[in-house]
């Protein structure tokens, strides 16, 4: 369970860097790459969204773990009941 906390940890991380080269961009080749494999990751995540969506259903607060289904994708689809 800690390297489960550990990894929402360091993918939390990764969107506080995305966010911020938005309004920062970084230099050249770096800023685009984290934009390219930003998006990708955002687009898994919608697809893993989709994908358990009846899983989702029965959730309390459903608008509060379709968010953290896109932020974390299964990471947090593993931890659902």
């Amino acid at each position: 369970m800690h390297l489960l906390s550990f990894a929402k940890g360091v993918l939390a991380m990764f969107w506080l860097v995305a966010l911020l080269n938005l309004f920062y961009p970084f230099a050249a080749p770096l800023g685009g790459w984290l934009n390219r494999v930003a998006a990708l990751v955002l687009l898994a995540h919608v697809g893993e969204m989709l994908l358990f969506r009846a899983r989702l259903q029965g959730q309390p607060s459903q608008w509060w773990q379709r968010l953290q289904v896109l932020l974390f994708g299964l990471l947090h689809v593993r931890g659902l009941r």
